[in-house]
């Protein structure tokens, strides 16, 4: 389960999925029957004295969150009223239907799908979901004749893999085949978790290594969760991949920013 101010978020995100427009009580964001309230543990997080000013501090937290990722919050909030209106409804509805299927196992390749069409509306560059199981190439000696295309020179599904552990490439904008750096982003449709995490890894470089032009240590390497990265989700020691989640396929305010210094 995410944190209380992402459960929070995404509790606001799908009561404007419903109404654009809503003043929210404690009933219509008290979404569960435990002995942990939602709210009581946002006051606690938020370090708040009311429920009022957690909510505040809340939105003001998560609009900090999504500044760092060079986007905007999906909605508003007037404290005075305690109003939201719905910015994006796009981005709301995505996550609500993330925040549906979350550790669905069925839904994993669903997943993969929808978070390659976001990402293709945010980045530049070719975009290619190669996991499995696939509507077309469903053979693997069609994998791997889609994947030369991609600069493989040599196969990556072997013997029993139906993906090499590929979930999606995403060919960045720079040089061209065999000489273009690939970002892997690996898909988990759960919670952040570091043993999951390393689990995709090892597939997905070793798959790397097949590439004809350039060593694996040039290409990225991602895993994407179900869930919301913040700094303190990871321990003190350096990442051998990036860690991503659904906040980082919210529309950018700008796809690319200058700065000659």
């Amino acid at each position: 389960m995410p944190s209380p101010l992402f459960e929070f978020f995404e509790v606001v995100a799908e009561e404007l999925c419903v109404d654009p427009s809503r003043v929210l009580t404690r009933d219509d964001l008290e979404v569960r029957n435990d002995e942990d309230p939602l709210l009581d543990e946002l006051q606690e997080q938020m370090d708040s004295a009311s429920t009022a000013d957690a909510i505040e501090k809340a939105v003001s937290a998560l609009e900090d969150h999504l500044k760092r990722r060079g986007s905007k919050l999906p909605f508003t909030y007037d404290p005075t009223a305690g109003r939201f209106e719905a910015v994006d409804r796009d981005f709301l509805e995505f996550v609500k239907e993330m925040r549906s299927i979350r550790s669905v196992g069925r839904r994993s390749r669903d997943f993969e799908c929808i978070v390659a069409k976001r990402l293709s509306d945010r980045v530049s560059g070719a975009v290619h979901r190669v996991g499995h199981p696939r509507d077309s190439k469903r053979k693997r000696e069609q994998f791997n004749d889609h994947l030369r295309e991609l600069g493989f020179s040599r196969p990556v599904a072997l013997l029993a893999e139906k993906d090499g552990g590929f979930d999606i490439l995403w060919l960045l904008p720079l040089g061209a085949v065999p000489h273009r750096p690939i970002v892997s982003v690996q898909c988990k449709n759960g919670e952040f978790s570091m043993e999951t995490a390393d689990k995709s890894l090892g597939p997905s470089i070793r798959s790397l290594g097949q590439h004809g032009g350039l060593q694996a240590t040039v290409h990225v390497v991602c895993v994407l969760f179900n869930d919301y990265i913040c700094p303190e989700t990871f321990t003190a020691k350096q990442l051998n991949f990036v860690p991503l989640g659904l906040t980082d396929l919210a529309p950018m305010i700008s796809r690319v920013t200058l700065d000659l210094i």
